[in-house]
């Protein structure tokens, strides 16, 4: 999710972990969250080094391909290992269903999807990010989620002093 993003017809898969930063407007406020957004490849060679990636999440955005049953075979593998990094503590997040454009090779139906994100305790989302369809609504959500989570833990504090 970049500024001004074009869809490349050029895409290249993500290899290992590319990191991009997004400045993010909360609704309704005055204030912005700087999301530090980890674009991690689902390959099994870079496993190693998305868990280290993964150590200490504030959110979570899981994404698979509406047209590949293996990428959606691997949402619990991912999960499990953003769970174990982050210690006990909750983490929020999302399931994103993504490429709903090529409607005529989907193989995972909605449904499938919001089952795996309610057995998962993660909110469903779909879109195409070659469309650019659906894809900010995730992200608005787990804006709102972690400064909610921020404004009641200042709030805590303060009660404290």
């Amino acid at each position: 999710m970049t500024e001004n993003s074009q869809f490349s017809k050029n895409y290249n898969m993500t290899l290992g972990v590319e990191v991009v930063t997004k400045l993010i407007r909360v609704p309704d406020t005055q204030a912005s969250v700087e999301l530090y957004l980890y674009d991690c490849s689902g390959k099994q060679y870079y496993r190693g080094l998305v868990k280290k990636m993964s150590s200490h999440p504030s959110l979570l955005l899981l994404m698979y391909d509406v047209t590949s049953e293996n990428s959606f075979n691997l949402l619990n593998d991912f999960y499990e290992m953003v769970k174990a990094e982050a210690q006990g503590e909750t983490v929020k997040g999302v399931l994103f269903a993504n490429k709903t454009d090529l409607t005529a090779r989907r193989v995972i139906s909605p449904k499938m999807g919001r089952d795996a994100a309610q057995r998962l305790g993660l909110l469903y989302f779909e879109g195409s990010a070659k469309d650019q369809k659906g894809i900010e609504e995730p992200f608005f959500f787990l804006v709102n989620e972690w400064f909610k989570t921020y404004t009641d833990k200042t709030q805590a504090l303060k009660m404290l002093t």
